[in-house]
């Protein structure tokens, strides 16, 4: 039986061959998406362990914890004393201080603002610092400057020129030197400017004191030996970590920024392989019935059903593994188009090569064969069963089970009553079993429906004359057939549906949210967008400088931890947000935070069960564990355009957190002011701050807007690779049924149809499958997008937005891409031999 099996295979190797591209498309995603994660990781990693080699402990100032959300937490600086205090360590052979912190360069009156970090440290030579000069030499003197090789590349910079380094102060500095970092050129979409210690902490505002000290081992002390003894020494008020700790840290909180990435990759490779499955089943039931009087030869020639069954299923064995192997080794190159992709879309990931590791390559290669081998499964049971008599007949169209049907209505009676309950409040949780429930109706109603569909969706086709109407005949004589390609389509098309029925909601909601709370004139952000904000403290006192502007408004970012999960919080000033913000409060008022503690968003005090005059627990990376008292609740749409649900002041900020940057100035101004006039005065006083964005209210609001619209757009494109396998499925069914409706193809051609109308009559019934697949997955999409959107929107309602345009195009991509998946199989049936076809049994 395997002889025969693979001698089957190698035989009508044209009928699998797209069964093997979906198969090889879906591990790809999955292959791919690993790859740039672990290659990510790994980078990350590298960097910290360049940026520690040769050092043992590294000493910074006590933190509760490392970092939150993919930003590492900043810290307070070190007084003098402490190099001293460790230094004289028994066991320490060597110490460094540095101070690093943010500076921006200017070149010629120019500002170089990078995608990434504009990043300034004091030079620390060897084994203390990673960079290593490449031309000319450190900066040992006041005045002097190293720039790293990338950064010199990108702006012309050579040694011998002038520089400026803007960070608390500003100085010009004479570029003595260009270093690497390790083996690269610098540090990615980062400028480095590297100085003496004396200018770095002169240009940070530091004094004499460092932000962390680092430490060498004398011969024969280990790290772990030397870290008990300088954490004696030290206190707890100190953090000493070892080399190797500090790596795993640093290179956590940088990875977390493409945990988002990892988790959509793989959510969208999952949505590939399901409907790579479809196509994988679908594939064989079609080709176990083509088969069925060879099947019964081999029964009646001694074959058991358990064989029979086997045989199958090595089918799909051999398939799996050919087109999983093909699959990784293809997304090991995709890695690189996904790097590019996300970097597109603005998510920063660093520079090298690729990374695959075994577990990547055991993980693809086992979920490509398991979920073939699985997608078979239902037809090599359906093989075993046919009895040889039975199979010898000439086979006609198998109704589905009652059982089947029955289970199949249930399960749409569950996804409405899911979809509908969230009308009553319910939760995220319902709407998606909804959709695995809506996912199993579609499956097991698909060949019951789907004549009664064809016939009613197809019957604009009768325009198209006998070809039309033969097509859809055609599709309503195949219910297996047509239901499992049009599932196929369909669930792509209703991924893309939601995505863009809840992207469009949200990015309305967000919008017009923003704008009925936010009455500022003006609003200032970062152009890098920053997670923190990036703007210097030093703004808000530009800004507050200018004639034309009455009230500035700060708004700060920072993280908290709770129970081990990281929250976000809003700082805001109590004073003057009410003068450029319509706040509406449930309970309490927004002045009582001048006091101190907290105002939660109305949905997040019931949550926790609070109410005001109740404490709520904070750990702050800064102080630890910290009770604020809850002095007010906020509704629930003002707090969303605050950004958190958790608001404090900016006093209360300032005792829990070191980091001294603003998110966002919502700025008033004057009486009087005309709009055009007040936003270029304050454009010409932000001159000194070039990552300083001034925007008018309606740019502020589009900007938001626009975030939504990335996140959608990744999405989408990722998504069309599902919509890509499942075009590719109805291509496979059409050339499949094309050997099975041959000898009806050639008695159509002897009465007279010509070539020119078969083509047409398969492209029709292409058409037809995919404008099933538009109403099913359209609808389906719509009504879980919208179920979603209620679901998620809490106690007030959130308008759902139907992109009524969106949605159009997607119609027309999907049954323009119909009819070029029939154009093979059509070409194919059109070149029959007419008396070759009549005479095919």
């Amino acid at each position: 039986m395997l002889h025969l099996t693979l001698r089957h295979i190698a035989t009508h190797r044209s009928r699998f061959a797209l069964t093997l591209l979906a198969v090889v498309l879906g591990v790809t995603f999955v292959a791919g998406s690993l790859v740039l994660t672990d290659t990510s990781q790994k980078l990350f990693e590298d960097q910290f362990r360049t940026a520690t080699a040769g050092v043992d402990l590294t000493v910074r100032d006590a933190a509760a914890f490392d970092s939150a959300m993919g930003v590492e937490v900043e810290r307070d600086p070190l007084p003098a004393g402490v190099v001293d205090r460790v230094l004289a360590v028994d066991g320490v052979d060597a110490v460094a201080a540095s101070a690093a912190g943010q500076g921006l360069l200017e070149l010629d009156g120019e500002p170089l603002v990078p995608a990434g970090s504009s990043l300034l440290s004091s030079w620390s030579p060897a084994p203390f610092g990673a960079f290593e000069i490449r031309t000319g030499h450190e900066p040992t003197a006041d005045g002097e400057v190293v720039l790293d090789v990338a950064t010199a590349e990108t702006y012309g910079i050579a040694v011998g020129d002038e520089i400026t380094v803007r960070a608390d102060a500003a100085e010009t500095l004479e570029v003595v030197g260009l270093a690497g970092f390790g083996a690269e050129d610098g540090l990615a979409d980062t400028t480095m400017a590297l100085v003496p210690l004396p200018t770095a902490q002169r240009l940070l505002d530091l004094g004499d004191q460092v932000t962390q000290v680092e430490v060498v081992a004398a011969d024969g002390v280990t790290p772990t030996a030397l870290q008990t003894a300088v954490g004696a020494e030290l206190g707890t008020g100190y953090d000493v970590a070892t080399a190797q700790d500090t790596v795993a840290a640093g290179a956590a909180a940088a990875a977390s920024k493409v945990s988002m990435i990892r988790v959509m990759l793989l959510a969208m490779a999952g949505a590939a392989l399901l409907v790579g499955g479809f196509l994988i089943a679908n594939t064989f039931a079609i080709v176990i019935s083509q088969r069925s009087r060879e099947l019964a030869l081999l029964r009646a020639a001694g074959a058991t059903a358990r064989q029979l069954r086997r045989s199958v299923l090595g089918e799909a064995l051999v398939v799996g593994v050919v087109g999983a192997v093909l699959g990784t080794g293809l997304g090991v190159l995709a890695g690189y188009g996904l790097r590019g992709m996300a970097r597109g879309f603005g998510i920063a990931l660093p520079d090298g090569g690729l990374v695959v590791t075994p577990r990547t390559l055991l993980v693809s290669v086992g979920i490509g064969v398991v979920v073939t081998v699985l997608s078979a499964v239902g037809p090599a049971r359906k093989a075993a069963r046919v009895a040889p008599v039975e199979a010898m007949r000439e086979s006609g169209v198998v109704p589905p089970s009652r059982r089947r049907t029955v289970l199949g209505w249930v399960a749409a009676v569950v996804a409405v009553a899911a979809v509908g309950s969230t009308l009553l409040g319910a939760d995220i949780t319902v709407v998606a079993v909804g959709a695995v429930a809506a996912l199993v109706a579609l499956t097991l109603l698909g060949p019951v429906l789907a004549p009664r569909l064809a016939r009613l969706v197809g019957r604009p086709l009768d325009a198209a004359g006998m070809t039309g109407r033969l097509a859809r005949e055609s599709a309503a004589r195949a219910p297996r057939r047509t239901a499992a390609t049009t599932t196929a389509l369909a669930i792509g098309l209703t991924l893309i549906t939601f995505m863009t029925v809840l992207g469009q909601s949200v990015k309305a909601t967000t919008a017009e949210t923003y704008q009925e709370v936010v009455t500022a004139d003006l609003v200032i952000e970062s152009a890098r967008s920053e997670m923190l904000g990036g703007l210097s403290h030093d703004v808000h006192h530009a800004v507050e400088d200018v004639p034309e502007v009455g009230v500035v408004s700060r708004m700060r970012y920072g993280h908290w931890r709770d129970a081990g999960a990281t929250s976000a919080l809003t700082a805001i000033d109590p004073a003057t947000l009410g003068e450029v913000a319509e706040v509406d409060m449930v309970a309490g008022s927004l002045a009582d935070l001048a006091d101190g503690g907290i105002v939660l968003g109305a949905q997040k005090a019931a949550e926790r069960g609070l109410e005001v005059g109740d404490t709520l627990t904070m750990t702050f990376a800064r102080t630890g564990e910290t009770d604020l008292q809850v002095v007010g609740l906020v509704d629930d749409g003002d707090a969303q355009a605050l950004a958190t649900g958790y608001l404090i002041s900016m006093d209360t900020y300032a005792e829990h957190f070191t980091e001294d940057v603003d998110a966002s100035l919502l700025v008033r101004l004057a009486d009087g002011v005309d709009a055009a006039a007040g936003e270029e005065a304050v454009a010409e006083a932000l001159a000194a701050f070039p990552t300083a964005e001034v925007q008018d209210l309606a740019a502020a609001v589009a900007a938001r807007s626009g975030a939504v619209d990335q996140i959608l757009g990744m999405v989408t494109v990722l998504l069309l690779l599902a919509v890509v396998i499942a075009l590719l499925g109805i291509t496979n069914t059409l050339a499949l049924s094309i050997v099975e409706r041959t000898r009806e193809i050639g008695l159509l051609r002897a009465i007279g149809m010509s070539r020119r109308q078969v083509r047409w009559m398969v492209r029709w019934e292409a058409v037809l499958v995919a404008a099933l697949a538009v109403l099913v997955g359209v609808a389906l999409g719509a009504g879980l997008g919208a179920a979603t959107v209620r679901a998620l929107s809490g106690a007030e309602p959130v308008p759902v937005i139907w992109p009524v345009g969106r949605l159009l195009l997607v119609v027309a991509f999907a049954t323009a891409a119909g009819l070029l998946a029939g154009m093979l199989p059509a070409r194919r049936a059109s070149r029959m031999d007419v008396l070759s076809a009549v005479a095919a049994q």
